[in-house]
């Protein structure tokens, strides 16, 4: 900018713009010059905090406040965090306030009453949680009071939730059994199914994966499912016992969480070259496990853009103007394009 512009500037300053992008004003300045030296990831940062901002102080309207729960693993609720965080910088006049859980120190009755508390509170409501009674009905209890609640990731149809934003993962699992049936071969046939606490989105995977191997890939069985708690370490125990008793399988598919866990055993089992190993969701620990060859892809959609769909889906039921989501896209990561 230029001392006359400088003059009659009336928008965000460099330093509220540098704040809410978590960037150096500096490289704010670059930016908003047009200035080399800045990488395009922080350009893209810059220039959604300037336009949140400046639309933030056009409209002069207070911020639309929505909540969301998320229970899961260690690793997907950093995740989550950090879309929350994304979607503070760059979506105009939304605060996204998160509280997260671990699966395995999980109370549902305890979850449940503080969703409902605070979800009473605010704008709208996003939950991304278990099917459980008292979970159900903190839903049902908001919706009742006019509160929408996306379900987002799992879904909840028990609660009556107002929408579900996410993947059809159904579709997913049948993905997942798709890459797995192509690779292996007849004489290997015994796949072990990894599954944690009763999330709808296992479910749901688990019973897409296991028609399209009875459909395409009869040869294929399902030895047993293991069930986890979601977390690497246990996960890693229960995965060395299971080979100690039934011996290794020719393939992994976990549906739940803690793919740390399921590398670990693999690998010091000394079978990790020797297993098609197939998980969900992509994160910095998965994206580590495809470089080093330890998983062979990786199914997952683009938490950002989910949870930006579903915070523009709640601002548009509060202005009669929603309609019913599609799926969000299914994604398939393998070490060549498992860049976050």
């Amino acid at each position: 900018m230029d001392s006359s512009s400088r003059t009659r500037w009336k928008g965000p300053t460099i330093q509220e713009i540098a704040d809410l992008a978590g960037v150096g004003s500096a490289s704010v300045d670059r930016v908003l010059n047009n200035r080399p030296g800045v990488r395009e990831k922080t350009r893209k940062r810059v220039m959604a905090a300037l336009e949140k901002l400046t639309e933030e102080q056009e409209s002069g309207a207070e911020l639309f406040e929505i909540k969301m729960f998320c229970e899961s693993g260690e690793t997907f609720n950093s995740a989550m965090a950090q879309a929350a965080d994304q979607v503070n910088r760059s979506i105009p006049g939304v605060q996204v306030s998160g509280h997260y859980v671990s699966t395995d120190l999980l109370d549902p009755g305890i979850f449940a009453r503080r969703f409902e508390e605070e979800g009473a509170r605010a704008d709208g409501a996003v939950i991304i949680a278990r099917e459980h009674p008292a979970i159900n009905r903190a839903v049902r209890k908001l919706v009742g009071m006019g509160v929408p609640v996306v379900c987002l990731t799992t879904d909840l149809p028990s609660s009556r939730r107002t929408v579900y934003v996410g993947n059809d993962q159904y579709a997913a699992g049948s993905v997942a059994a798709q890459l797995i049936g192509q690779i292996l071969p007849e004489r290997r046939n015994n796949i072990l199914l990894v599954m944690s606490v009763p999330f709808r989105s296992q479910q749901e995977r688990e019973m897409g994966f296991r028609r399209v191997l009875r459909s395409d890939f009869p040869h294929l069985r399902i030895e047993e499912r293991l069930i986890s708690d979601d977390r690497p370490d246990t996960t890693h125990k229960q995965m060395l016992k299971y080979f100690e008793t039934h011996g290794h399988p020719a393939a992994v598919y976990n549906v739940a969480g803690a793919n740390r866990g399921v590398a670990l055993a693999l690998e010091e089992a000394g079978i990790a070259q020797d297993t098609i190993f197939v998980g969900h969701e992509l994160t910095r620990n998965s994206q580590a496990l495809l470089e080093a060859g330890i998983m062979d892809y990786v199914i997952s959609h683009d938490f950002f853009q989910e949870l930006s769909a579903a915070v523009n889906w709640i601002r548009d039921w509060t202005e009669g103007q929603a309609s019913a989501p599609t799926p969000t896209q299914i994604l398939v990561h393998t070490r060549y394009n498992c860049g976050l």
